[in-house]
């Protein structure tokens, strides 16, 4: 019995032998207790089982993770479970954790479609592909270390004897034979290296290709490793022999050969995760142009920031995957009539009655006629519709070949995808819910192994698909112009009719969520697709973070991790202030590691502030004399993450002391920006930084219309001396100031540490996304303290408005929102929420010399306190009420205990210095 397509592709990617001991190890539980609910402890207990008999047995196995044990046998079970950690995330699509993590199980999908024989086509499955993985650990492939060694030592070697060199071997003869025993790398490949024939080449390759395809690099198409001429990179590209075209049709000639394949393969292939430009520089030779002209997708790998082992061969797999899947295509090319949208529904949602009516009545087929006596149910409009039975059958075909439903003899019933997409609605009926979405994303992306069985409907869905991804941006009227061309429906179909089906087919991906629509232009993106799936609930990931700091050896105060995510969660911008060498830079590169985000992948930015920085020019760029633009390196981090594959990506950038120049000065378009935010297709968007009729042509495609994705987050950190300027009330309006003064010098790393490595933990972009932009938004249900919190900032207001230093509309939102989602995720008290919130919205713009500045700050240390303070008397001294509160003493239990410290510090930089301000340290 063959298995269930949700576990028939389980263990494609694999990096480790983990996922197959942990299906075996579940497997094995279950057939001993015969409980669908299976006890992690026991689970963790037969898969550290597997790997220390193994290692007993002499036989070859993964090694336990570097850094945790030396061996299997010291391995504890506490750390066994921690492990177990990535290989459930990575099967969070068949596996569930239940009772706090307690338990494992097949999700309840899975449970219907097992039984002792899929039991045991699963366990063998599992078993063949351990023992074809164990197989190949043998002669382990170290391509980190290689690619490192090569270009390490290519140009000295370059001066040494030829023959025999170790480089040569090494290009030649170990890489082709390690390259060999990868598992995707079989017979029907041929690997070459080479460093040249009697002479040391400029540019050293290696190779993989199809044997089908060539067995030379001088002409056809092949995966080769292209070395730049001065060793500071090496790409993996998807590249054409250059040789023979060039030969034979003359350079100018086979130039327009090679892109005109390019150009062609591009479209026919994913090609995901890779560049596709001609930005490949290996040597300003000739034969530069010539690799550029003929690369068709590549990854670039800087000497000095080479990937790790698993992130080198995934990236590799991924391109044979593709190099496998031209080839297929070439060898056996199906001949099959062009794929046709002959659908007139112009949303898919327009489906939804049909199946929410057969879930209802599963597993029962329901004829045609009751499905027509129901149409009030059945249509989103009901009993208006005038021929419903042929619209129920219009909508019904294309649910049949979307593998929705079964149609036999005018009976409708749902297929077993049918069923989960029924038990997939949200609370409204008339659209897609994020389940469905990725339901219908799947089944577009299955590979069918006899195409000709792929419904008409799913081929030109994908067909469509491949237009949006090469277009990236567009109009109605292009995509219009290339998807009747590739129907060859020009002439069959009328100009009015052509659009129509255009405009349908655009309505029905921005549903599953292929594109976004912003005004008359169209987007193509994959955010939905690959946004991690999150297993943490939000306190578990703060958890985790604390872990992974602390286990740097970097300590901070209490609930400021918790304070950062809220911080984050309301806007975008944080400003951390404090003496120097309190870890603010740190404490940000931290944060943003723990979840993933490196200066390596790009996630991470540290853009160190200038004090002659005086405009804009200096973040975002300039226009030079020519009139080409020169991003700046802010400009150039939002060009990547505004990237579709990175728009579930968090990227946060790190302005290094920045009040060194005036923020309002260079900073002013950033903090004017922040203030457009606005939903438009489940992203926030930004009015444009950089407009791009402002922009040459060849500019306009990469730089206009730059604005700042929901993506990015900026952190400023702030070192207050002599040296630096104040901020204004514009840049505290947008941020959430976060102060680093009170230090314990006597504090010191733990000394037994972590017994669990706490690693990186990859985090989607919603985690740290902002929910609510406006307080109608959220107004509803959260009433009750939206009202409260705006209570007390009323009567905030009151006091401030003395010194001019009230609030507004913008804080009043920002704190509310602080609070709800303090109160969602259940991180502080509401008062110690609030007691932050004062500290870092409200006392930043107290400052001044004037009995005014004083009264105020009395009167909100009365309300910090919470109690009644003899303000007359302590106008005229007030060393008694801050001597108590300063920060080498103890004090008592308060309300507000963080904004009374604050506020005792200011009163008495007021009476002994004549001014006082939040920013004195």
């Amino acid at each position: 019995m063959p298995l269930p397509a949700e576990l028939s592709s389980i263990f494609r990617s694999k990096q480790k032998s983990y996922k197959m001991v942990l299906i075996l190890s579940i497997i094995d539980e279950y057939r001993t207790t015969h409980n669908q609910a299976i006890s992690l402890d026991d689970v963790a207990k037969r898969f550290l089982a597997y790997f220390q008999n193994s290692i007993l047995e002499g036989k070859k196995v993964d090694s336990p993770p570097s850094g945790v044990a030396a061996s299997w046998t010291e391995f504890t079970l506490s750390q066994t479970k921690a492990l177990l950690y990535t290989p459930i995330k990575a099967l969070s699509s068949i596996l569930d954790e239940s009772n706090g993590g307690l338990t494992i199980s097949f999700k309840s999908t899975i449970w219907d479609t097992l039984n002792e024989n899929t039991m045991d086509e699963l366990q063998k499955y599992a078993l063949a592909e351990l023992d074809n993985y164990n197989n190949n650990l043998a002669a382990p492939v170290s391509l980190n270390q290689s690619l490192t060694q090569i270009m390490n030592g290519y140009i000295s070697a370059k001066t040494q004897p030829f023959s025999n060199h170790p480089l040569g071997t090494l290009l030649r003869q170990t890489l082709p034979t390690n390259l060999k025993k990868l598992t995707f790398i079989d017979d029907k490949y041929k690997v070459q290296g080479s460093i040249g024939q009697g002479n040391w080449a400029n540019i050293p390759w290696l190779a993989v290709l199809d044997k089908r395809i060539t067995e030379t690099t001088q002409y056809g198409e092949y995966v080769v490793y292209l070395f730049a001429e001065d060793m500071s990179s090496v790409y993996l590209t998807l590249a054409q022999g250059v040789t023979v075209p060039l030969k034979d049709r003359g350079k100018k000639e086979g130039y327009q050969y090679l892109q005109q394949k390019v150009q062609e393969i591009r479209e026919l292939l994913p090609l995901e995760n890779m560049q596709k430009d001609e930005h490949i520089h290996l040597t300003s030779s000739g034969l530069g142009r010539d690799y550029q002209v003929s690369t068709i997708a590549y990854i670039r790998y800087e000497r000095d920031h080479i990937p790790d082992e698993e992130q080198l061969i995934a990236d590799l797999e991924n391109m044979m995957a593709n190099y496998n899947l031209y080839a297929d295509k070439v060898i056996n090319p199906v001949s099959t009539p062009n794929p046709t949208f002959k659908f007139t529904m112009a949303h898919l949602y327009l489906a939804h009655g049909i199946i929410a009516y057969l879930g209802k009545e599963f597993p029962t087929a329901i004829e045609l006629d009751e499905l027509t006596a129901n149409q009030s149910a059945v249509l989103i409009s009901g009993d208006d519709v005038k021929h419903p039975k042929e619209r129920i059958q219009h909508i019904g075909r294309a649910l049949l070949e979307l593998g929705l439903i079964h149609i036999d003899n005018s009976h409708y019933s749902l297929t077993p995808l049918g069923v989960q997409y029924a038990n997939a609605f949200d609370s409204n009926l008339w659209r897609l819910s994020s389940e469905q979405v990725k339901l219908l994303r799947q089944k577009l992306a299955e590979k069918d192994s006899d195409a000709s069985s792929t419904s008409n409907l799913i081929k030109v869905i994908n067909m469509a698909i491949i237009i949006v991804r090469n277009l990236n941006e567009f109009s109605l009227e292009q995509f219009n112009e290339k998807f009747i061309s590739e129907m060859q429906m020009q002439e069959e179909w009328g100009k009015v009719t052509q659009e129509n089906r255009s405009r349908f087919m655009l309505n029905w991906l921005e549903e599953i969520a292929f594109i976004q629509k912003l005004g008359d232009k169209y987007i193509f993106h994959e955010d939905k697709e690959n946004e991690p799936l999150d297993t943490l609930t939000v306190s578990e990931r703060i958890e985790h973070i604390k872990d992974f700091i602390g286990q740097k050896g970097f300590h901070y105060p209490g609930s400021l991790i918790e304070n950062l995510y809220l911080s984050f969660k309301t806007k975008p911008f944080v400003i951390l202030a404090g003496v120097s060498g309190t870890g603010k830079t740190k404490l940000v590169k931290l944060f943003a590691e723990a979840l993933g985000a490196t200066t390596l992948n790009k996630q991470f930015s540290l853009i160190p502030v200038r004090p002659d920085w005086s405009d804009p020019s200096d973040l975002l760029g300039y226009k030079d004399l020519s009139g080409a633009y020169r991003p700046g390196q802010l400009a150039e981090v939002l060009i990547e993450a505004s990237k579709a594959g990175n728009r579930h990506k968090p990227y946060f950038i790190c302005l290094d002391e920045m009040n060194l120049a005036r923020v309002e000065h260079y900073f002013s378009d950033m903090l004017s920006i922040i203030e457009t935010q606005e939903w438009q297709n489940d992203h926030i968007v930004t009015s444009p930084l950089i407009h791009k009729d402002s922009l040459r042509l060849e500019d306009q495609p990469v730089y206009g219309n730059l604005s700042l994705p929901d993506n990015v987050y900026l952190i400023g950190t702030v070192n207050m001396d002599e040296t630096t300027h104040p901020f204004s009330k514009k840049v505290l309006d947008r941020a959430n100031t976060i102060e680093f003064n009170y230090i314990n010098l006597g504090q010191f790393p733990d000394e037994v540490g972590f017994s669990n490595v706490v690693g990186a933990s990859q985090a989607g972009n919603s985690f740290l996304r902002s929910e609510y932009l406006q307080l109608i938004d959220v107004y509803r249900d959260y009433k009750d303290l939206v009202q409260k919190t705006t209570e007390k900032l009323v009567k905030i207001n009151s006091i401030l408005e003395e010194i001019h230093s009230h609030v507004g509309f913008r804080i009043r939102d920002a704190v509310c929102f602080y609070m709800i989602y303090n109160e969602r995720f259940q991180l502080l008290s509401e008062d110690a929420a609030f007691d932050l919130q004062l500290l870092q919205k409200i006392l930043p713009r107290v400052q001044g010399s004037s009995s005014s500045v004083k009264r105020v700050l009395l009167q909100l240390m009365q309300g910090a306190l919470g109690k009644t303070l003899p303000i007359v008397e302590l106008m005229e001294d007030a060393s008694d009420l801050y001597m108590k509160w300063s920060a080498s003493q103890t004090a008592e239990a308060v309300k507000h205990p963080q904004t009374a410290r604050k506020i005792a510090f200011m009163l008495r930089r007021l009476e002994e210095d004549g001014f006082t301000s939040y920013w004195l340290s």
